[in-house]
């Protein structure tokens, strides 16, 4: 996805301030921690006995990695990292709900308790465009805020992120801000990479240093000389080349195979990426923690998409307008669609979205894209069942009923049936959603 309009360079944006949230505090009620409350100034962080996670409780009964919590605009969401004992909610184990400040829960053998979810002011870009990365949520003018002081600089980033969220595209957006944008920008995937050619392929070599090698050959390294190396999937990396890569980022010089003793310099900036949670990867001695340390001079966390659930509809319309252009088509997203695109939770993110936009603008053609024209998933999720409901849209009290009958048992599962948080996130009060359960026929001793 490319910026339709013409290029700014990160000192002509301007900014202002805006509210999320911004901070989480847990207080213990069981356990060693007891009687303490822990606030840690990040709105998403992991939790368990690992040094390696946000918030360590050093507990037999809690895992290594056990649970992660990140805030919301009306609470928390809690959701289980695998854990061995569990989370519970009273007497029923949970994977994945909604909280509200005041809500106790037990990790193991810890019960913990949601004390606050702090609101903070940040400083946000006013565009909504950064590079080749687009977004209207506070979240991404945010980071668009953080790409733009960070272009210029000479700093090595580290960029961390879920399959899918635009590390490569953030990556890009900062080489075309920096003023290495003329030079190379060139890509390396570590999950393709053949450990036999890594030394080759990353530091070239010299004619005869193997069989097969009848010429000389510079590597990505001096290919990028002047420019950037994008290192995507940093965490696939084989230990050996990790070491050599830390003395090519610590010095900024390198050997070719075949040429021991001669050093080249090279001018570059390494942005690397994982999807991996690195400080894990040290802790079980597959990362090595001087590299890590080196890598993170600058840090920047691609948001999910399903954190951004506005950006789906404007980023599929963004879409839209791409592959209409592209393949002279007269086609736009349906009401339908729009009600529905926020609804799921894009596991695959960005790139899931961008999949599916494609798939049912190039099948539909002309017209309206309808929400039962984009495939949810495997398409028998809520967001789905709704693209039918509005698809086939009857009278006003009928199709108001079908809607209800998907999405709000939908929204009371995902807060583990608890009544308060659901009506909270409906923004109903929670006798107006009892009564709503009722005239649906879904309320009874369960509910």
């Amino acid at each position: 996805m490319s910026n339709p309009e013409t290029k700014v360079t990160h000192a002509m944006v301007p900014r202002e301030l805006a509210a999320r949230p911004g901070g989480l505090a847990l207080k213990v009620h069981t356990g060693p921690l007891a009687g303490q409350t822990l606030a840690v100034a990040k709105p998403s962080i992991k939790v368990g006995r690992s040094r390696a996670v946000d918030l360590t409780i050093a507990d037999r009964s809690i895992s290594k990695v056990h649970f992660a919590l990140r805030a919301t605009e009306s609470g928390a969401e809690l959701r289980d990292l695998g854990s061995k004992n569990g989370l519970w909610l009273g007497q029923r184990r949970i994977f994945h709900v909604g909280l509200i400040p005041g809500d106790v829960f037990t990790a193991g053998e810890c019960r913990l308790e949601l004390v606050d979810v702090a609101e903070v002011e940040v400083e946000v870009s006013t565009s909504e465009w950064c590079g080749e990365l687009y977004g209207q949520s506070v979240v991404m003018r945010e980071l668009f805020t953080l790409l733009e002081r960070v272009a210029p600089t000479p700093l090595d980033v580290l960029i961390q992120g879920e399959t899918g969220t635009g590390k490569e595209l953030a990556a890009r957006s900062l080489h075309q801000l920096s003023d290495r944008a003329e030079r190379p920008f060139i890509v390396l995937d570590c999950a393709s990479l053949p450990e036999t050619l890594a030394d080759a392929t990353l530091f070239g070599f010299k004619k005869g240093a193997f069989t097969g090698a009848d010429h000389d050959q510079p590597g990505l390294f001096e290919q990028a000389d002047g420019g950037t190396v994008f290192i995507d999937e940093i965490g696939e990396l084989p230990l050996a080349q990790q070491t050599k890569l830390l003395r090519v980022l610590d010095r900024r010089e390198l050997s070719r195979l075949g040429e021991p003793g001669v050093l080249r310099r090279v001018d570059l900036r390494v942005i690397a990426a994982t999807n991996r949670n690195l400080a894990e990867e040290v802790s079980e001695g597959r990362f090595r923690e001087d590299l890590l340390h080196r890598l993170n001079q600058e840090l920047l966390t691609m948001p999910p998409l399903r954190e951004r659930p506005g950006d789906a509809v404007e980023l599929a319309e963004v879409m839209i307008d791409e592959l209409a252009e592209d393949h002279g088509l007269t086609i736009e997203l349906g009401d339908d669609a729009r009600a529905a695109l926020p609804l799921y939770a894009w596991p695959g993110n960005v790139r899931e979205l961008r999949n599916a936009i494609r798939r049912a603008v190039l099948l539909r053609r002309e017209g309206t894209v309808r929400a039962a024209d984009i495939r949810f998933g495997r398409g028998d999720g809520v967001a789905s069942k709704l693209g039918e409901v509005l698809s086939h849209a009857g009278d006003y009290e009928q199709t108001h009923l079908e809607f209800d009958r998907v999405f709000v048992p939908s929204v009371l599962r995902e807060f583990g049936g608890n009544l308060s948080a659901a009506s909270n996130r409906l923004g109903i009060s929670r006798d107006r959603l009892r009564r709503r359960l009722m005239a649906l026929g879904l309320y009874g001793d369960g509910a």
